[in-house]
């Protein structure tokens, strides 16, 4: 393994529970590669791709990311940058939200809404089917909102079973809320959580196809 390698995979690996997903506790998250507030191209589309390259050169095997960043945006420059993706690199995408040209935050959490995302992804990313896909919750302006989320984890599984999503994860949730998905599906990811999170555990769950 080479200098830049090395200083990926400083800290060690992480496998993603309930998967065979081993990945550089060292990623990144994409999120910046838009415009200002997320919103619309990037004033250097050419330097998002330098970013990228070297990031995956440098090591790095796990780039979160969004389509509702840009919107398409981000997933757009990954693809111009990665695809073909090289063996090992994960990406994880997150679900809940919409960015209207007003640019603000919208929910988007119904069954037909998660579904398009899905197909979003998949398109705009290039891929058959999406690594982990982490359903975001848009809760309170500071973190998450109590309420059942059981509809919305039941859709990810159908996605699943359909193939087009290997693994189902969390993303602005609380405690109650990720035992309520662990009563559905294994949950492979828990990103952005209360603290309460202390009293649940990802990963755990029934394995339901």
């Amino acid at each position: 393994m080479n200098k830049k390698a090395n200083e990926a995979t400083f800290g060690g690996q992480f496998t993603f529970p309930g998967t065979t997903l081993t990945v550089n506790r060292v990623g990144y998250g994409a999120m910046q590669l838009t415009g200002p507030g997320i919103y619309d191209p990037p004033k250097d589309p050419d330097g998002a791709v330098a970013i990228l390259r070297e990031a995956v050169a440098a090591g790095v095997n796990h780039i979160d990311t969004s389509d509702y960043y840009g919107p398409h945006i981000t997933n757009q420059i990954i693809r111009r940058a990665l695809h073909p993706y090289p063996t090992g690199l994960v990406i994880v995408t997150k679900l809940g939200a919409h960015r209207p040209p007003d640019k603000s935050w919208q929910s988007a959490i119904s069954p037909q809404d998660l579904t398009a995302g899905v197909h979003d992804n998949l398109r705009n990313l290039g891929l058959d089917a999406l690594y982990i896909v982490n359903c975001r919750v848009m809760g309170a302006i500071h973190g998450p909102k109590e309420g059942s989320i059981a509809e919305q984890v039941t859709v990810l599984v159908d996605l699943r079973r359909k193939g087009l999503i290997r693994h189902v994860g969390l993303s602005n949730v609380t405690a109650a809320q990720i035992a309520e998905a662990h009563a559905i599906t294994e949950v492979a990811v828990c990103d952005r959580i209360d603290r309460g999170f202390a009293r649940a555990r990802c990963g755990q769950g029934p394995k339901i196809p």
